[in-house]
């Protein structure tokens, strides 16, 4: 049997961040300016995840083929059959 699981882009975050208890490790594939919000997507393991972080002058966008780290809390993630 297969399993799925899914998390919402707004459950993720870019890097390593306090009191996420989940993190893997892949390469930036796109970037998507949405003016406040940048979506990110990472390839992961043959898989893309994306995820949404804040557009902030003091904190430069992620680039493509970036290598990325990106975090998240376990009891955030569903479990589809």
């Amino acid at each position: 049997d297969t399993l799925s699981l899914a998390l919402r882009p707004e459950a993720i975050s870019l890097g390593r961040q306090p009191g996420r208890d989940s993190s893997l490790s892949g390469e930036i594939s796109e970037v998507h300016f949405l003016g406040s919000v940048i979506r990110v997507r990472v390839g992961i393991g043959g898989n893309t995840v994306s995820l949404d972080t804040f557009n902030s002058p003091a904190t430069p966008p992620p680039a493509v083929g970036e290598k990325a780290e990106i975090s998240f809390s376990s009891s955030d993630m569903l479990v589809l059959h």
